[in-house]
């Protein structure tokens, strides 16, 4: 049996209700919703108080639609409470719920309601494509913002200002961002951690076969194939190859840089089943250059540039040798689409 939460000798349990505003967007993935509302939700029956209270609030229709088609109750609308955000009954915290792809009609809601939220000193979570709404509002100018690998790419040409960044979720202040999906889980434990304990956090990792909560810092994975790695080492070797996709530097210099040998690096990923490094450090710049040819009009030359080739030949060989055609030929088949969309299941949303 569990000891009593009160005789955790290295944490004294905040027992205020925290009241957590949800605003979720219509094409939100059902990974991100759950993500963000079920640990607080088994965190509450571990407690066996309401410790956080949920609200949902939609951006414009009251019932959006996930990116599966599914429905989401929720309690209000964005429009209903953008009035109420005085310091009497605000939230605590507010969370943007989105998927990788905010609709165009969304984009403007979105922005007033973070506005309105900002200046009514609520500090906020955005994630998936809520970190373009931060972005467009002006409240990351000149720091970090965490994104989805699938679209840093065309977010940092968008906000050339920013540094979007491959990991898993950052910042600590009034704005933290958060690439969505499973990150979002790690994020919202931590959270949870912060406020109730290591202890709480624990159970919750146990609850969803979790085998912990990941850092912010950790390094989302360019290539799809690969399996999240928590070696810190190979975080570090990864994250200094995504920093200099555009200006490669030797693998010599990146043992030097992580303080090991060449030869440690090389076991390092054979153990855990990864190409060679010099092999997998090409592989994520061709999988940058496929996410600019696909969802950015930047010209094949720059392309090329921004992925460490010198020129656009010796780009096009590599590019074909991996994926078994050109650039050019890849860029025709695309209009800027985001990838990971797909249509809704139709018959479970009317």
């Amino acid at each position: 049996m569990n000891a009593p939460l009160s005789n955790h000798k290295s944490f004294v349990l905040d027992t205020m209700m925290t009241r957590i505003m949800v605003l979720v967007a219509d094409g939100v993935s059902l990974t991100t919703l759950s993500s963000t509302l079920e640990p607080f939700q088994h965190a509450n029956a571990i407690l066996g108080y309401s410790r956080f209270e949920l609200q949902l609030v939609s951006l414009r229709d009251k019932n959006p639609k996930t990116m599966a088609g599914i429905c989401v109750s929720c309690d209000a609308q964005s429009s209903e409470v953008l009035g109420h955000c005085n310091v009497a009954n605000r939230p605590d915290q507010v969370i943007l719920c989105c998927g990788q792809i905010l609709k165009e009609h969304d984009k403007g809601p979105m922005r007033m309601f973070v506005q309105r939220v900002v200046q009514s000193s609520v500090p906020l979570f955005a994630l998936g494509a809520a970190c373009s709404v931060v972005a467009a509002a002006g409240l990351i100018n000149g720091e970090k913002c965490a994104a989805h690998w699938k679209t840093i790419a065309p977010l940092g040409e968008k906000f050339p200002d920013i540094k979007f960044e491959n990991v898993l979720f950052t910042g600590d202040g009034k704005v933290a961002s958060c690439a969505g999906e499973l990150a979002t889980f790690d994020l919202i434990v931590g959270f949870i951690e912060k406020t109730c304990g290591p202890r709480i956090s624990s159970e919750i990792c146990n609850h969803f076969l979790a085998s912990g909560k990941r850092s912010g810092a950790t390094v989302q994975l360019l290539n799809g194939d690969a399996l999240i790695c928590e070696d810190e080492r190979f975080q570090h070797v990864l994250r200094i190859m995504t920093e200099t996709i555009e200006t490669p530097i030797s693998q010599i210099e990146i043992a030097r840089r992580v303080g090991l040998s060449l030869r440690q690096i090389e076991r390092i990923f054979a153990r855990h089943s990864f190409d060679p490094p010099s092999k997998y450090y090409i592989n994520l710049r061709l999988t940058r250059s496929r996410q600019l040819l696909e969802q950015t009009r930047m010209p094949l030359t720059e392309v090329a540039l921004a992925c460490g080739f010198s020129n656009l030949s010796s780009f096009s060989k590599n590019y074909r040798r991996v994926y078994g055609a050109t650039p050019k030929s890849t860029r025709a088949c695309f209009t800027g689409k985001y990838l990971g969309h797909v249509e809704p299941i139709s018959g479970l949303c009317t």
